[in-house]
């Protein structure tokens, strides 16, 4: 069991210790837990005159996103920045459908409009940084190791105050750091339409035996799967699977302990490994070396 208060610190000094003096960092809030959770952790570590806030308005966003975004400024008594890019990421899918001749991009598809969202979210956390802001990163644990994450968008961050925490970790954090109850007992949700929630999306991620990368449709049947299985996808439990994972229990032993069907483990577990190497593959890679008086490459 983490002692929270000893965790707020521990995470409060790395922050001290990444952003220098002179440094000022920009919290992309989302309305959810984890964006709630790092934005008041940077303010107890760098002080309110130090952190901006900002939140992105898109299309068929629930009202309760923002809420609680202009909630948690009101506590921290800061601005909040909202920028509108309603239907832009509509307009961003069809000029991809247009310029890519091959059947990658398309309007028509529900998820490709709505999964650009990340993207155009992206463009807003580039330009802050081109200003000289550093950027929090909001990822957990839970969603580093299941992939939950666009690597081009919310992935990319100068920090990362929470990402060796799993998603109940998190949760118990933020009850100690002050995150209001209703935040923290919301069901978790990317806000890429009304009524989506991360379970059912993991839900179909388990069916798919990883994330769903290409266009594909579901039968009735998977359908149906997916509403049921999606109940049994709470953040405790999947978090307690991704524990066992690392300790090697197999499958079977993890459902049993777990009270799941062996195929919903085995999914998490096929999720975690395409995730390793579709979603957190190494970035930013390049060749090491030097240069001779001459101007030859010398390899290292």
């Amino acid at each position: 069991m983490i002692n929270m208060e000893r965790e707020r610190d521990r995470i409060c000094r790395f922050i001290k210790e990444f952003v220098q003096e002179d440094e000022r960092v920009v919290v992309p809030v989302s309305g959810g837990m984890d964006s709630d959770v790092v934005a008041r952790l940077c303010v107890d570590a760098l002080g309110a005159g130090r952190v901006k806030l900002f939140l992105v308005q898109q299309s068929d966003m629930e009202a309760r996103h923002r809420e609680n975004a202009e909630r948690l400024a009101q506590d921290l008594q800061l601005p909040l920045a909202v920028i509108s890019l309603e239907r832009m990421n509509e307009d961003l899918m069809a000029a991809l459908e247009k310029g890519e001749p091959e059947d990658i991009f398309s309007v028509s598809r529900f998820l490709d409009p709505a999964k650009a969202k990340c993207s155009v979210r992206s463009s807003v956390i580039s330009s802050y940084q081109d200003k000289g802001f550093l950027i929090a990163g909001t990822t957990n644990r839970t969603e580093w190791e299941l992939g939950f994450f666009l690597t081009f968008g919310d992935n990319m961050a100068h920090f990362k105050p929470v990402e060796h925490l799993y998603k109940s970790q998190v949760r118990l954090l933020g009850e100690f750091i002050g995150t209001r109850k209703e935040v923290l007992e919301q069901e978790p949700s990317a806000g890429f339409w009304s009524g989506q929630t991360d379970r059912e999306d993991l839900a179909y991620w388990v069916i798919n035996d990883g994330p769903i990368l290409y266009p594909r449709s579901f039968s009735e049947q998977e359908e149906e799967l997916a509403q049921r299985w999606k109940e049994k996808l709470r953040a405790e439990t999947v978090d307690f699977c991704l524990q066992r994972f690392h300790e090697n229990w197999d499958d079977l032993a993890v459902a049993g302990a777990a009270g799941l069907e062996t195929a919903i483990v085995t999914g998490l577990r096929h999720i975690v490994e395409k995730a390793a190497k579709y979603k957190r593959r190494q970035i930013l890679c390049s060749l090491k070396g030097r240069y001779d008086e001459e101007g030859c490459y010398i390899e290292d």
